[in-house]
């Protein structure tokens, strides 16, 4: 026993940070993950979440090392940027750009075997984690900060709530939280006039590394460069002007270096659908439950709302009256606490940094920086706490119990925050007797005992967060990953096994009906299966062929899956060149017209319980890749259509911007169709009324019906319900509680105690659904709440289709959802009828198709013959990186059909070349040289001067 309290002696807790920090961190840092994440290899559950972790990062990092060995084994080869797998097409640097290409940590999967995926990608997310505490070390090692303060800091920093909900979802989520403490650092050096190579590389590696955070990162760092400099460096004497110099100049060298992939993804982002957008999605404040959670938020993994997630350790707490009392001692932590906690504040921060759009807060990363940070100083400097220090957290304590257990709703028990307050308590208790010891028992021993448990609380802590979020008897958010091993099958059984049966001898392209998958219909897991599916699911999609399937009015449209399965409308399908559909068995209702079934698969699904049984259809009227159009209509006439004329126009003309044209005319075949309207009773009572310009709706059992005048007209047709001029207003509050109250459930006091208790706090949402029913097919479309952060445009119109029946229909029927008053202009239903003289207008145009058509590496070649003069017409989503020779000749390209790639051509036999080069890669590529160049002036400059200052 003596000697082990020997040992415990001779321990320095105090010491500087040293390699045996780093080592102390990696022990812990092994133990607190084990604790955690072993509960998904207990429960079966892999690191893949099964929504964007299976849809997005999963198949594409499989799809780069898959890249990766390609290039390892023929380096000569001229890279792929151009890939058919891509929805329609895309280019492949500004697809995966935003992902993995500037991902240094995703270059390490090619060291895992192909079978190994699984393996591979929750490696890459553990060393990624590894990595933060790392990097805050480093950062820490800059200050005067103790050896276990910093290991606590970066624990802190690790497993904060941010990383909690993003390590498994997001994985490229977690790489801001490295590079956010070297920026720091980096910065720190140049101004102690230091080497600026780690800040150009860094520099470099942020902007490669993903453009959306190296925005956010640029801004944060700027922010630490200002104050740090008027707080500490001023006061150095340290020139402003020089070192504003100094740092544009090494600022610039990193970005130039970076430009390869900066600027081709920077181009591609500007010209993707998400380019545009309401600036906070309207909001000027958070509703009341947002700003009732920050409590819980803080000391929790249970976010507030809006990607606001912080979740610290109870230590974290204390930081708060600490940094506030010794604010003119650690001036950049209060500064950045007291920015960060107000901006977390308003919806107009989140919208800033999330690139001026939704109100976000994704940025929110960066407060757990501070905090750490602060913990890391009140661990370093306990020994000179004061009585006011401990009045101070005493008087914190109390306020957090009180804030963070009131919550949004009212509701004193709240399992999720018993441990956290309990461990609270516990660390203000380990604090005060420290204190005691310090000024009146004054034992040496007993500051070792006090980090010692101070930083079990704090791994104690990270624990219980981490389980309560991962565990059944918790939030239980493990139940939406991935089970273990099932990945690869999942993937593979996509489609049922339909996409085995179709030809791919030649170009095709395949889609799927709506509702297919469920929320698989649009995985990129397609890449790997060599489906040509015309849909996708990026963050950086094409804004061309978005701005085609806004202007047709797809109800399934989405800022980053703007053609879904286009509805399953015939013409709309057609004019994307779609071959092949794949649908349940159970899905004849959605199948466009001109599409016979082929053949059909079964297997048993591991996502799926029994047999799944799945039809393959093919279109005789898809268009082909590359056709002639001899009748060219101007947009300006074009835009005055309505979306099902500008669908129908689009099978006679090809669409351009020059006046210049020669119109094909026609006589359109959409009919309006007159009805009588009759709303249901609902328990005897009318659940909505319906005016010439309003609908209001007071229960969501609400069911519109249409009653059609002229049935007759919907046979062998596709039926369209549309409602043009829509703004939504729902109840308010005492309109939603009247209503609620006149129900049987709530005639008890204690019901209507709940039901406040419910909905006092929460912003009434502006969200609905509007389902159409026919006899053959039920369709919905959504407006999304301005809560919704990446999906949120106001819908002004509707038009959902009912299907192609060759029976009669007699009505269509609505629900909305949302309870309130929809004003409108117009309500009209159409019946498209599809007979020989549509199949005889797509043939025509089949039979103007390009011929020879030949693939090879950012290439197509064909043959053209053109009977006159005309528009070359290409399904190939429109961008300025394809260039065009006829007949050796390059000539230019315009935009046709909205959504791409066309050229005039005159009357003859041509030989077609296109090529494609990725947007302003090649600017890039000779940016980046000149960086390196200027990188290597910086060096030279830097040693000469470093030597000329030795010898003086």
């Amino acid at each position: 026993m003596e000697d082990v309290r020997k040992k415990w002696k001779k321990v320095q807790w105090d010491n500087e940070i040293t390699y045996k920090t780093f080592l102390t961190y990696s022990v812990l840092f092994v133990l607190v993950t084990i604790s955690i994440y072993l509960l998904f290899w207990l429960r079966g559950y892999s690191f893949i979440w099964s929504h964007d972790g299976f849809n997005q990062h999963y198949p594409i990092l499989k799809e780069f090392r898959n890249m990766l060995v390609d290039f390892l084994k023929h380096p000569t080869q001229v890279p792929e940027l151009w890939s058919w797998q891509i929805g329609m097409g895309g280019d492949v640097v500004g697809s995966f750009g935003y992902y993995v290409l500037g991902d240094i940590f995703a270059y390490l999967v090619v060291l895992f075997p192909a079978d190994q995926m699984e393996l591979a990608y929750t490696t890459l997310i553990l060393l990624r984690l590894f990595c933060v505490g790392i990097a805050f070390l480093a950062l820490a090692k800059n200050f005067k900060i103790n050896h276990i303060a910093a290991v606590t800091g970066s624990l802190v920093y690790v497993f904060s709530g941010y990383l909690f909900v993003s390590a498994t979802r997001h994985p490229f989520f977690i790489t801001p939280m490295i590079l956010l403490p070297l920026l720091c650092l980096c910065v720190e050096r140049v101004l102690q006039k230091k080497s600026p190579v780690p800040l150009i590389l860094v520099i470099c590696w942020t902007l490669v590394s993903n453009f959306y955070f190296a925005y956010m990162l640029a801004i944060m760092v700027c922010i630490y460069t200002v104050i740090r400099y008027f707080t500490h460096y001023k006061k150095q004497g340290i020139p402003l002007l020089s070192t504003i110099g100094k740092l544009a100049v090494y600022a610039i060298t990193g970005f130039l270096m970076a430009c390869i992939l900066f600027l081709p993804n920077l181009i591609a982002f500007l010209g993707s659908s998400r380019a545009n957008g309401e600036f906070a999605n309207g909001l000027w404040f958070y509703d009341l439950s947002y700003y009732l959670s920050l409590g819980k938020m803080y000391i929790t993994t249970e976010s507030a709302g809006y990607w606001a997630n912080l979740g610290f350790a109870a230590i974290a707490v204390f930081v708060l009256p600490f940094i506030w009392q010794y604010r003119k001692k650690y001036p950049v932590v209060f500064i950045s606490l007291v920015l960060g906690l107000g901006m977390m504040l308003f919806p107009f921060f989140g919208a800033l940094f999330n690139g001026l759009s939704s109100p976000s807060n994704r940025w929110m990363f960066a407060v757990a920086l501070p905090v750490s940070i602060g913990v890391s100083f009140l661990l370093t400097d306990y020994k000179t706490l004061t009585k006011k220090d401990m009045r101070n957290f005493l008087i914190t304590l109390i306020i957090f119990i009180v804030v963070s257990w009131w919550g949004p709703n009212f509701n004193i028990y709240q399992p999720i925050l018993l441990v956290p307050l309990t461990l609270m308590l516990l660390t203000f208790f380990v604090f005060f007797l420290q204190f005691i010891n310090l000024n009146y028992i004054k034992k040496k021993a007993y500051n070792g005992l006090f980090y010692f448990l101070i930083i079990m609380l704090v791994c104690v802590n990270l624990a219980y967060m981490g389980n309560y979020m991962f565990s059944k008897n918790g939030a239980n958010k493990v139940q939406g990953q991935l089970n273990s091993g099932v990945v690869e099958r999942k993937i593979t059984e996509l489609y049922g096994g339909a996409d085995k049966k179709i030809d791919k001898s030649s170009f095709y392209r395949t889609s799927l009906s709506s509702g297919y998958n469920g929320f698989y219909d649009n995985s990129d897991a397609n890449i790997l299966l060599d489906v040509n599916t015309v849909n996708s699911f990026y963050s950086i999609t094409n804004g061309a062929v978005a701005d085609l399937a806004s202007e047709l009015n797809n109800s399934q449209f989405r800022m980053t899956l703007p053609l879904g399965q286009m509805d399953n409308r015939t013409i709309f399908t057609n004019i994307l060149g779609t071959t092949y559909l794949f649908a349940r068995d159970d899905q004849a209702g959605r199948i466009p017209y001109g599409f016979k079934k082929i053949d059909s698969a079964e297997i048993e699904r591991v996502d799926k319980p029994g047999i799944s049984h799945t039809d393959v259809y093919e279109s005789e009227n898809s268009v082909p890749l590359m056709y002639m159009n001899y009748h060219t209509e101007d947009r300006e006439s074009y835009e005055k259509l309505s979306p099902l004329e500008k669908e129908e126009a689009l099978s006679y003309n090809a669409i351009i911007d020059n006046k210049d044209t020669s119109k094909r005319e026609y006589k359109s075949n959409i009919k309006e169709l007159e009805f009588e309207t009759s709303i249901p009773k609902v328990n005897g009572k009318a659940p909505a009324k319906l005016t010439k310009d309003k609908i209001e709706v007071s229960n969501a059992e609400n069911s519109i019906q249409f009653k059609l005048k002229n049935p007759e007209e919907t046979k062998n047709a596709e039926l369209y319900f549309y409602i043009d001029g829509l703004d939504f207003t729902p109840y308010t509050f005492k309109q939603r509680k009247d209503i609620a109250f006149a129900k049987d459930e709530y005639k008890t006091k204690n019901m209507r105690y709940n039901y406040y208790r419910n909905n006092l706090t929460k912003r009434i949402k502006e969200d609905y659904t509007l389902t159409a029913k026919t006899s053959n097919r039920v369709v919905s479309a959504s407006q999304v709440d301005k809560s919704e952060l990446s999906g949120y445009f106001k819908r002004d119109n509707m038009l959902l289709n009912g299907g192609f029946s060759e029976k009669v229909r007699k009505q269509v029927s609505i629900n909305l959802s949302g309870l309130g008053t929809y004003d409108y202009d117009n309500i009209k239903i159409y019946a498209v009828p599809f007979d020989d003289s549509y199949t005889k207008r797509m043939q025509e145009l089949k039979k103007q198709a390009a011929t020879d058509l030949k693939f090879d590496t950012n290439k197509v070649l064909a043959k053209v013959s053109a009977k006159q003069d005309g528009v070359l017409v290409t399904t190939i989503p429109y961008t300025k990186g394809w260039k065009v020779k006829v007949d050796g000749k390059e000539v230019s390209t315009e935009k046709v059909n909205t959504g791409f790639i066309g050229f005039s051509l005159d009357k003859g036999l041509h030989t077609i070349e296109m090529n494609y080069e990725t947007p302003m890669l090649k600017a890039g590529m000779v940016a980046s040289g000149l960086g390196v160049i200027l990188f290597a002036g910086i060096i030279v400059v830097y040693h000469l001067r470093k030597r000329k200052n030795k010898t003086q």
